[in-house]
Parts: C-alpha cells; structure tokens; sequence
C-alpha cells in the first residue's frame, strides 16, 4: 500500500482532477488511498439523469436485443389502466396498473386472494369470470371450466331493469381491456371466483405510458401497486411463530379449527419418520392469511 501511495504522488501532475484519479485508481486496483483523501468525488452515474438508466438499457439489450429495445420505446402510445380490487365491504384489496393491450386474463391471473389457495380453493381455480358494463367475460383456457354466468344472467334478467345486461352470451376473457366496448369509469364491476365469491373491481384511471414514470417492460404488467394488509394468526401451541396450517376436527385439539406452525405440526401430528399420527380424523389445510 505504502509503494502504491508513493508512486501515485509522484505519478500526479500539478493540476490533480477526478477524472486522471479515477483512471489511476481504475489500473492500480487499490481504492485504499483514494479513500483516505479528504476530497470526496461524485461520479455521474449518480446524479446525472435517472441513475438507473444504465442498468435499464443492460437489462434490455441482455434479455430483449437492441430490436426489441427499440420496439419498447415505440410503445409509449401504451394506455395504461388503473383497477382497484375491493372486499364486499367496499374496503380496497389491491390495485393493478394494467396495458390496454393485455386480455383480461392476465388480470385475473395477477388477482392475490387466499380462497384461492386455502381449503379446496385450488380445485375451482379453472373458473372465473368478470362483469363489465353488463357483459360477463368467462375464462376459458381450460377446457373443464364452468361458466358462472349462464345462472346469474338468467337471475339479473328477472330482478333489475331491462337494459341491465347488454350481451345475450358471454365473452372470452382474451379480449383486451384496450378493446372493451366502454371502460365504466368509477362504476362497479364484478370478479366472481371459487363458485360465489364476489369482489368489485373499478376502473379508477388511464393514462399514456410514460418512459420515466411507469415500468417499460410488458412482461411486468399488470404491477401490484398496492395490497391492504391481512392479518395472520399465531400458532395455537407456541404462540411464537405464525401459523402455516390449518387444522379441522382433530379429536386431539381443544380448537376446531386450530392454526399450527411447521414446527410444532411436525411434533404434534407427525412422528419421527414424518408418518401422521393415529387418529387420522382430521382435516389439513394451508394457511395464509385471513380473509377479513
């Protein structure tokens, strides 16, 4: 270090500037003089511009190639659409910022909701289906999906005014938000899941993509913007760590149901080869979160 000192104080011209440092620096390898130096320089990788501009373009010359870079930034005529997720108690869930040209399925799929995943939940993934300014939009990738909307339109037919449903079938969910007939603005529409699961959805806002302000990537739409916070309950044993599962109708548990962590469930329900106790009465299911 102390050779490394000596040469850079003699190597150093009369007029000393950052640039002839940082070029030095950069070939020696060693930043342990340059460290003690009172002066402090600033690079301008770090205040000039957006200082992550330089890892934007690496990202997309790696992942997309210099066409697809350049057909990023042709996409700023992009309309991007503000959603908001609400509980049946009018309280919101989630919002999205979602592209006009995206099918509404990849909203659905972008959806966060622990029905979906607790109990038998993911046995009913398969159906869904959104009502938008009186059409229903019915997910259809999977040939074994069921159509909630042939019952509900024959019971909104009988008890709201006429003119209340406007298409006598319902749609695919792979049209675009961008193609929809109108965008009900402020008004309540409809995401129906898990067979009678209802949560409002509402279009709130659009505007025009802009290259600083939102993300330039496609492949991250739609983006999760906000998420109410769930509570999740503490295992009933410990009382120390949050529960992982769900237990119902042990015969061996005051607690029906009862909210377990993985370590005192493996101890109590699961012996040392990891084979479930006798009786095997019960019912295990994950736990994520409440609903409420």
């Amino acid at each position: 270090i102390d050779e490394i000192e000596q040469k850079l104080r003699e190597d150093a011209p009369q007029s000393e500037s950052a640039a002839w440092l940082q070029r030095r620096l950069r070939s020696s390898g060693d930043w342990t003089w340059y460290n003690r130096r009172n002066e402090n320089y600033v690079y301008q990788n770090a205040v000039m511009e957006d200082p992550h501009r330089w890892w934007t373009r690496r990202l997309a010359s790696r992942r997309f190639g210099p066409r697809a870079a350049r057909q990023q930034a042709m996409r700023s005529a992009e309309v991007v659409f503000t959603v908001a997720v609400c509980n049946s108690q009018g309280n919101k869930e989630q919002e999205f910022d979602v592209l006009g040209s995206q099918p509404l399925y990849e909203l659905r799929d972008a959806f966060h909701f622990a029905s979906d995943w607790m109990f038998d939940g993911p046995t009913r993934l398969k159906s869904a289906c959104f009502f938008i300014d009186g059409v229903f939009y019915v997910d259809r990738r999977h040939p074994d999906h069921l159509d909630y909307s042939l019952e509900i339109r024959d019971w909104l037919r009988a008890t709201r005014e006429q003119g209340f449903i406007r298409a006598d079938s319902s749609k695919s969910m792979e049209v675009r938000v961008g193609d929809l007939e109108r965008i009900p603005f402020g008004e309540r529409c409809v995401y129906i899941h898990q067979g009678d699961m209802e949560h409002s959805v509402y279009f709130t806002g659009a505007r025009l993509l802009h290259s600083h302000d939102d993300c330039p990537y496609p492949e991250a739409y739609p983006i999760l913007t906000f998420m109410r916070r769930y509570n999740k309950r503490l295992c009933y044993a410990c009382r120390l760590h949050y529960a992982m599962w769900i237990v119902i109708d042990s015969s061996r548990c005051p607690h029906n149901p009862s909210y377990w962590c993985q370590t005192c469930f493996r101890h109590f329900y699961q012996d040392a080869e990891g084979k479930y106790l006798p009786p095997v009465d019960y019912k295990i299911y994950p736990y994520l979160h409440d609903q409420v």
